[in-house]
């Protein structure tokens, strides 16, 4: 076997790193997004559920009464989905 040239060993240390330095600016952004997604989450379920409180109170019942029994399952998600796409 014969002995790697020393500049294609530098290029492919180069091109690693450089890979490397790209896949970790991108998690960061990636990650910063999340942050700021899973907040926008919190304040919408926050809104929704003081929208149930309020439809239970001008009801005049409880708010577990009027909600959907699967309320929040993943088929309750599917049937919106599925009623949103038509």
């Amino acid at each position: 076997m014969s002995v790697p040239d020393p500049t294609t060993i530098g290029l492919l240390v180069t091109a690693v790193t450089g890979c490397a330095s790209a896949i970790g600016v991108l998690w960061k952004q990636v990650m910063k997004h999340i942050v700021t997604i899973e907040g926008k989450l919190k304040d919408c379920e926050d809104d929704r559920n003081d929208l149930w409180k309020e439809l239970a109170k001008q009801a005049g019942c409880n708010v577990d009464d009027m909600r959907p029994k699967n309320y929040g399952s993943s088929e309750d998600q599917r049937k919106t989905s599925t009623r949103n796409e038509r």
